[in-house]
Parts: structure tokens; sequence; C-alpha cells
């Protein structure tokens, strides 16, 4: 019987250090998850700063470029610099909607890979309670409590 509990200890064991193993490795995954969450959230920030800046500069340039246009008109010239001017603010605007569909993208992409990492979390946490709760059910293999015994 000694020979039996031993062996029965024994796997206990075994199995109790595969469950920590595992849960360790699961540890180690949430707070990797959480440095790139932090990451890719600081990229977010960064490339919303820069898409104001870029709007507010645009807007700018657009500001500047009505003046020039109307005192060129006031002027009554109509020089080639004029049309110059022109084809050159509808390429930069163009270019600005380019760069704003891009920055759009990667605002969304960034958004996805966030919620995606938040229901890691949840999912992560949900088997860390499960984990604890399944550690604090076990009892001895020689507890026999339940079975009709008294301890």
């Amino acid at each position: 019987m000694d020979d039996s509990s031993t062996i029965e200890e024994t796997e206990v064991n075994s199995e109790f250090e595969e469950v920590l193993e595992a849960f360790n490795e699961m540890h180690e995954e949430a707070q990797r998850l959480a440095i790139l969450n932090k990451k890719l959230k600081s990229d977010l920030k960064l490339h919303i700063t820069k898409l104001t800046s870029t709007q507010s500069e645009l807007d700018k340039l657009r500001q500047e470029n009505e003046k020039l246009v109307s005192s060129y008109k006031a002027t009554g010239c109509v020089c080639a610099s004029t049309f110059l001017n022109m084809d050159d603010y509808k390429s930069l605007q163009t270019e600005f909607e380019k760069f704003k569909k891009d920055h759009y993208a990667k605002q969304m992409k960034l958004q996805t890979d966030i919620s995606y990492l938040k229901y890691l979390f949840r999912k992560l946490n949900k088997g860390n309670s499960d984990l604890n709760q399944l550690l604090s059910v076990q009892k001895h293999t020689t507890d026999k409590t339940s079975l009709g015994y008294n301890k």
C-alpha cells in the first residue's frame, strides 16, 4: 500500500507541475501581450497626432493659397504661375487624401489588434481563474471524506 500511495503522489505531483508550467507560460504570454498592446496604443496615438497636425497644415496652406489666388485675381494678372499654383494645390490635396486613407487604414488595423489583444487577455484571465479554482478544489488522494468515511 505504501508503494501505491507513493506512485499516486508522484502522479499528482507531476500533473501539478505540468499545470503550473502551463500557467507560467500563459502568464509570460500575457505579459508579452500587455507590452505589445502598450506599444500599439502609443503608435496609434502618434499616428493620430501626425494626422491632426497634417490636417491643420493643409488647412493653413489652403487658406494661404486662397489668399494668393484672390490677390492675383484682384491685380488682374492672368499668369501661368497662377495655374501652376492651382495644379500644385490639387496635387497636394490628392497626396493628403492618400496620406489620410493610409493612416486611417493603419488606425483601423491597430484598433483591430487592440480588440484582439483585449480578447486574449479576457481569455487568459478566465483560464487563470479556472485554473485557480481547479487547484483550490483538488484534495489529496488519501483524503476520502465525501466517500462515507470520517476524517
